[in-house]
């Protein structure tokens, strides 16, 4: 920890200098203090973006930001900007590829579509973080929920993934994401979705969660629902059979072959017994 404390200083001295900010021992304990919950692989990039990306010596929420660590409050379902300019559709897919976005990232890729079609990628990646960021903040500023829309493309397998994906991540109901499945892509889109979800939209299936109590109700709909941990996928026991289920071949062969273990111990003992039919 103590190494990690001193690499975190030096790093934020680099910095300071770099904005030819003032920094305080004070102030860099405080910055050290926030940072060390964090790797140091993830605290490396968020350094680095601030020496490329930002035109003052950040806060330190803005570096926790940069090293892709949100506070537990801005866990709203809306990407952060890296992630979100990932799921962006790019040059030459720009017409094929779908996305479920957000009003943030849609506004945003608003912003650095002409970048796109002018090959700029390099400066549409840039001006679709600025605004991302900025929208992003005011929206969560303002406490504002995520509403969610789709832009379609014509490739037909990724619309499918894109919609499942989005069901999965509770960004859009099965329903809505129907209205965007054409008839005859139905079935290719339940099989990309968890038994539960399918329920009712594969042909010769009837999908429903047997009433059991307790533990095995609990087992038999996460299994259903592709949710069971590997350390519970086990094969359920067959029960213990009684005397009454017992053919009477099976119960003659256990009556010869408890006879022959007692011929052998009373042997060995110099004695003899039998178990009658």
């Amino acid at each position: 920890m103590e190494e990690l404390i001193d690499w975190i200083s030096d790093e934020l001295t680099i910095l300071a200098e770099t904005f030819a900010e003032s920094l305080s021992v004070q102030r860099q304990e405080i910055y050290c203090a926030g940072l060390t919950d964090i790797s140091r692989d993830k605290l490396r990039v968020a350094f680095r973006r601030a020496h490329r990306e930002l035109k003052y010596f950040p806060k330190l929420a803005e570096l926790r930001e940069l090293a892709g660590v949100l506070p537990v409050a801005f866990s709203d379902g809306r990407p952060g900007p890296e992630e979100a300019w990932a799921r962006m559709p790019k040059a030459g897919r720009m017409e094929e590829d779908s996305v479920v976005w957000c009003e943030e990232e849609r506004a945003a890729y608003g912003a650095c579509r002409s970048l796109l079609l002018n090959g700029d990628q390099i400066g549409a990646r840039m001006a679709f973080k600025e605004r991302y960021e900025r929208e992003l903040a005011e929206a969560r500023c303002q406490g504002t929920p995520a509403r969610w829309s789709i832009s379609l493309g014509c490739d037909m397998a990724h619309r499918l993934s894109t919609l499942a994906a989005a069901v999965q991540g509770k960004q859009m109901s099965i329903e809505s994401a129907l209205d965007f499945v054409p008839g005859e892509q139905r079935v290719s889109f339940a099989q990309m979705l968890p038994p539960a979800k399918a329920s009712g939209l594969l042909p010769g299936r009837a999908e429903k969660s047997p009433e059991l109590p307790g533990l095995a109700g609990i087992l038999a709909k996460m299994r259903m629902e592709g949710d069971v941990p590997e350390e519970l996928k086990f094969e359920p026991r067959s029960p213990q059979r009684t005397p009454a289920d017992r053919t009477p071949e099976e119960a003659r062969q256990l009556r010869e072959k408890i006879n022959a273990q007692i011929d052998f111990l009373k042997r060995s003992r110099g004695g003899s017994g039998k178990i009658g039919a």
